[in-house]
């Protein structure tokens, strides 16, 4: 394997705690109900701007978007890695592609101002090449023009490589640009995506991912 292009939220890293606590702490702000976390980590997949337009959806507010959008954005950044780790093995698994000489990117649907924060935070930025986030591109995930940009940039042999995420967007970005993925079900989603899309491998945890190499 020449190649791994990892989503970053659901796949890399647990933050789902923080952006819930930010969203309600924002909903709180503006008098409005705080949403149960389940139903916030629900949206979470498709940057932050569709993560507080979908909230407020559910709290039929709406027209407040620009209010709330501009105190999660504050909040969120002071506190985006105050509960968020890690996965369980990701390290490992990072290391051993780095020894293995593999190139490794992210490819995020988060803003790159919250992505550079957490990567630099969890002290993980060294291993990638490369990074794309939902602010970088005219079109973000599920649009495969992220992963074509790379393809063309680094001249990646998508024969010799794997998208690795948690989402749909994941899943419907790498079949539209026409490379492999792996899902990692222990990240946001569950089964329940698999009735809808087929995967070429299912990862139940990111060491998993060594198996393939």
């Amino acid at each position: 394997m020449d190649f791994v292009l990892f989503d970053l939220d659901g796949t890399l890293i647990d933050s789902r705690l923080d952006l819930a606590n930010s969203i309600n702490a924002a909903l709180i702000e503006f008098s409005l109900e705080p949403l149960p976390n389940e139903k916030i980590y629900s949206f979470v997949g498709n940057g932050v701007r569709r993560l507080v337009e979908d909230c407020l959806k559910e709290e039929g507010r709406v027209d407040l978007f620009d209010s709330v959008m501009n105190f999660f954005f504050a909040h969120y950044y002071d506190h985006l890695l105050d509960n968020t780790i890690l996965y369980d093995g990701v390290l490992e698994v990072l290391e051993n592609l780095k020894r293995k000489n593999t190139d490794m990117f992210i490819i995020t649907n988060k803003s790159f101002i919250f992505t550079k924060r957490v990567i630099e935070g969890l002290k993980i930025n060294f291993y990638f090449k490369d990074v794309i986030c939902g602010d970088s591109l005219p079109f973000r995930k599920p649009h495969p023009q992220p992963i074509l940009l790379l393809k063309d940039k680094y001249n990646l042999k998508f024969d010799s490589g794997i998208m690795v995420g948690d989402s749909e967007n994941d899943i419907e970005a790498a079949k539209s640009a026409k490379v492999s993925i792996g899902w990692a079900a222990y990240g946001f989603r569950n089964k329940d995506i698999l009735e809808k899309y087929r995967v070429d491998f299912i990862l139940n945890k990111p060491l998993e991912l060594l198996s393939l190499l």
